[in-house]
């Protein structure tokens, strides 16, 4: 059990880890080269900058997880439950996230180019610095959204729900709003 261990930059490659409990560990820059995390509870770890790709992460409990700076090539995010998740600096451009639960994650500057994040619920996202130019999000639930330095401009926001959200000082050209729920947004 190492729940709460602090193995920052920790040599771990190649050991198997099966059946340790690593919830709750400091795992910033640490080499997990050849470990296999299927399947195990990562809840509250901390991954900051870990070299993740190719990683199988089927069965992975990934809720609360710090994620920021990872490398994430090659890694099927598709029907995670990534609530709470902070994704900060995180590449997840061209990623299938269909099934993907994304409430409350912090996506702070990660790259989102070729996501479809169209019906998805986004609520209490942090999407500060996040490019949305030109995306569709249709049907997206962003009530409680922090779009702060979100670029905006051409975004189809569609039948989305915007309540709550501030969107002030917002480049709107071309951002199509139809049917979308404004109830306390700010427009300012």
């Amino acid at each position: 059990d190492l729940t709460n261990a602090n193995l920052t930059g920790v040599d771990l490659s190649n050991k198997n880890l099966t059946g340790t409990i690593l919830a709750e560990v400091n795992l910033t820059n640490a080499n997990l080269t050849g470990v296999d995390l299927s399947g195990m509870d990562l809840t509250g770890t901390i991954l900051v900058g870990v070299d993740l790709s190719n990683k199988d992460l089927s069965g992975t409990t990934l809720a609360g997880v710090d994620i920021s700076n990872a490398n994430l090539t090659g890694v099927d995010l598709s029907n995670k439950n990534l609530t709470g998740t902070i994704l900060v600096g995180v590449d997840l451009s061209g990623k299938d996230l269909t099934g993907t639960t994304l409430a409350g994650a912090d996506l702070t500057n990660a790259n989102l180019t070729g996501v479809d994040l169209s019906g998805k619920d986004l609520t209490g996202t942090t999407l500060t610095g996040v490019d949305l130019s030109g995306k569709d999000l249709t049907d997206t639930i962003l009530t409680d959204v922090n779009l702060t330095n979100a670029i905006l401009t051409g975004a189809d926001l569609s039948n989305a729900n915007l309540i709550g959200v501030d969107l002030s000082g917002k480049d709107l050209t071309g951002t199509t709003l139809a049917e979308a729920d404004l109830t306390d947004t700010i427009l300012r």
